[in-house]
């Protein structure tokens, strides 16, 4: 059985004003979420300037730099007693940056980088190799079928 999502995208970018359509978001979340129980899945996307994203990875990371999405997580808040799994801050500006860079699509970038942070959203991390392998692994079997390529076929592998 499907999850039902309920998705609030909050747009707050005036550099870039061309975003995935939200059945794109709720396709790559709905892959995502194909192994978890629950329903009625509610989840906010803010599409944010590099500003906005310098500054939340600064406050919450203590990484004073841009990057393309933070992921933050209510799945175990004892007070949200919803449904709600958290916010994904998303950079588009970096994305479509890293994209053209990576030599890759568009669309396959923002498919992995929303893939990857629903996954943060599920507890998954890359803290250590085992982590890293196990959360990259699920990402490539997700985007895979949704017909992309895989994400890390590119990427040498880090040593943490």
């Amino acid at each position: 059985m499907k999850n039902k999502i309920i998705l609030n995208i909050q747009t707050a970018s005036k550099v870039l004003t061309s975003f995935p359509p939200k059945h794109q978001y709720l396709k790559w979340i709905q892959s995502s979420l194909k192994n978890t129980k629950n329903d009625n899945i509610k989840i906010l996307i803010r599409l944010v300037e590099k500003s906005e994203i310098k500054f939340l990875n600064n406050k919450f990371r203590k990484k004073n730099n841009v990057t393309n999405i933070l992921s933050f997580s209510y799945i175990n808040d004892k007070i949200i007693k919803s449904n709600y799994i958290g916010d994904l801050i998303v950079c588009g500006e970096v994305i479509e940056r890293e994209a053209i860079k990576k030599k890759i699509s568009t669309e396959s970038h923002w498919a992995h980088i929303i893939i990857h942070g629903i996954l943060h959203l599920l507890g998954y991390t890359h803290s250590n190799i085992t982590n890293r392998e196990k959360m990259e692994s699920l990402e490539t079997k997700i985007m895979q079928s949704l017909n992309y390529k895989n994400p890390y076929s590119n990427i040498k592998k880090l040593i943490y």
